[in-house]
Formats: C-alpha cells, sequence, structure tokens
C-alpha cells in the first residue's frame, strides 16, 4: 500500500493548537489509513492509503482535524517517492563541512515566483544560503535558525504561498520511518 507523509503547519507550537499525537493517531484512523505513526508533537504523520491523490488526503485531513479538533490548519501531504526525493535531493548536504543543525527544508504547497525568490536569496541584508528547487527551500542558517529574520512566516508573505519548515534531522528521521518495511 502507498505511503505518504502529512506535514502539518502549526500545531503544538508555542501553546497554539494543541493536539495529542496520540488523539490525531484515533482521528485520523477513521479515515481509513493503515500503519499510522506520528513523530514528533510538531504535526508530522505518516500513513498508508490505498487514495494516491494527496489534494484530496490533504482535504480529508484538513477536514477531519477541523471536525475533531475545531482547528483549520495548512498542512501537505506529500508521497514517500516525493519525500525521499527531496531528501536525496539537498543541495547542501554534499559540503562536509556544513554544520546540520542549521540546516533546514521549507516545503511548500507549491511552486514560488522564482523571481521574488531571487529578491530574497540576492538580499545582502540576509546571510543565509538558500536553494530553490521547485517547491522546495533548502536552508542552511549560518547565525541559526531562531536568529533569522528569514523564517517560515517571512517566506509565506512574502512568496504568498503555505510553508512548513522541519530541521534536517526531523527530515532524516521521516525519510528512515518512510524507507523502512
Amino acid at each position: 500500500m502507498p505511503k505518504f507523509i502529512a506535514l502539518l503547519r502549526g500545531i503544538n507550537v508555542s501553546g497554539h493548537n494543541k493536539i495529542k499525537m496520540v488523539d490525531l493517531k484515533n482521528s485520523l484512523s477513521t479515515l481509513h489509513y493503515n500503519d499510522i505513526q506520528t513523530y514528533l508533537q510538531s504535526g508530522n504523520i505518516i500513513f498508508e492509503s490505498l487514495n494516491s491523490n494527496t489534494s484530496e488526503l490533504e482535504n480529508q485531513i484538513g477536514n477531519k482535524i477541523l471536525s475533531d479538533f475545531e482547528y483549520d490548519i495548512s498542512l501537505l501531504v506529500l508521497s514517500k517517492k516525493v519525500f525521499v526525493s527531496i531528501k536525496k535531493n539537498n543541495p547542501f548536504i554534499i559540503d562536509k563541512s556544513i554544520d546540520i543543525k542549521k540546516l533546514y527544508t521549507i516545503f511548500l504547497t507549491k511552486e514560488p515566483d522564482k523571481e521574488l525568490f531571487d529578491q530574497i536569496k540576492n538580499n545582502p541584508n540576509f546571510p543565509e544560503e538558500m536553494i530553490l528547487h521547485n517547491n522546495v527551500i533548502y536552508m542552511y542558517y549560518i547565525n541559526g535558525y531562531g536568529k533569522s529574520k528569514v523564517n517560515n512566516n517571512f517566506f509565506e508573505k512574502k512568496l504568498k504561498v503555505m510553508a512548513t519548515t522541519r530541521n534536517w534531522n526531523t527530515v532524516c528521521n521521516l525519510n528512515d520511518k518512510l524507507v523502512q518495511k
């Protein structure tokens, strides 16, 4: 059965949109997904579904969370193949001197306007290194994510597209969970 990952935006962050992962897992089990796993408390869900339409899966999950928890949250569903490819194609991991604690992946719901992205990338006020590949921004936060102005909310506002960010350790752990038998 095909595997998918749902990346929820803004769950259990700074005390907002609190959902216990066991409750979320139980809620989603009523959608007849199989092998539902959650990772961390920030809304990472791995599951199997016979439905391979990621837009439909996003709608089902979003509607279920709204119905059961009264949170209207944004989310992105990716197939196993797409997620594994995103992890594998990170251009920063080639450089062994990179501090992976400063490496992040920003998942976008659609490919942003390239000119808008280039304006951000080429802005001398932002020391971050960033590479756009389709609807993913690979980020290297030279001074750390917490100190940067170029964060998830910034990209959403400037690129006019929903974004959700995961650190590299989380991306790697989610990938491992997706590819395990």
